[in-house]
C-alpha cells in the first residue's frame, strides 16, 4: 500500500508513491482517487458493514476462526470495496480534470499496476482488476484530449521530488 484514506478524512502517502509515479499528473491521479474515497464516505460505510458482520457472527454463536473471517470478508466486504474503488476512480477522475491535470495519467498509472508481476489474486483483492478499472476510465475519457492538461513532464517531476527521496 502506497497511499490510503483514513476514516477521519486524512489521506496518507509515502515515498513509494512518489517513486512509482512517472509524473505529477500520475501522482495527482492517485491522490484524487484517495480524496474521492473520503468524499464518498467509503471508510465509514466499510466500518458500518464490519460492525454488522461482527454482530451477525456473535448473534449466531459462531467462533471467529480464520475460515469464517475469510468467508465473511469475501462475502461482505470484497464486493462493496470493489464498487467503492470504481466509484473512487470515477470521482477521482473528475477531480483530476477539475484540477487541470491530464486525465490520461489515471489510466497510465493503472497500466503500471497491471504490468507488475505477482499481483494479488483477483478473488482476494479489494480492488477490481486493473484492466477493468482502465476500461471503465477509458469510457469516461475523451481520448482525443486525454493528454491535454498539466503534469505530464517526467523530467520536471523527477527534479521536484529528488530532495524528498
Amino acid at each position: 500500500t502506497i497511499t490510503f484514506a483514513m476514516l477521519v478524512g486524512f489521506v496518507y502517502l509515502n515515498t513509494g508513491l512518489l517513486r512509482a509515479a512517472d509524473n505529477e499528473a500520475q501522482l495527482a491521479s492517485v491522490i484524487s482517487h484517495e480524496i474521492a474515497h473520503v468524499d464518498r464516505r467509503h471508510a465509514i460505510q466499510r466500518l458500518q458493514q464490519a460492525v454488522i458482520a461482527e454482530g451477525l457472527l456473535t448473534a449466531g454463536g459462531l467462533d471467529q476462526n480464520a475460515a469464517i473471517s475469510l468467508g465473511v470478508e469475501l462475502a461482505l466486504h470484497r464486493p462493496n470495496s470493489r464498487t467503492h474503488e470504481l466509484e473512487a476512480d470515477e470521482t477521482g477522475l473528475m477531480l483530476l480534470i477539475q484540477a487541470g491535470y491530464a486525465p490520461i495519467a489515471a489510466v497510465d498509472f493503472l497500466q503500471k499496476l497491471l504490468d507488475q508481476p505477482n499481483a494479488t489474486p483477483d478473488f482476494l483483492s479489494t480492488h477490481p482488476h486493473p484492466e477493468d478499472r482502465i476500461n471503465a476510465l477509458n469510457e469516461r475519457i475523451d481520448l482525443a484530449t486525454a493528454s491535454n492538461g498539466k503534469g505530464l513532464d517526467e523530467a520536471a517531476y523527477r527534479d521536484h521530488i529528488r530532495a524528498l527521496l
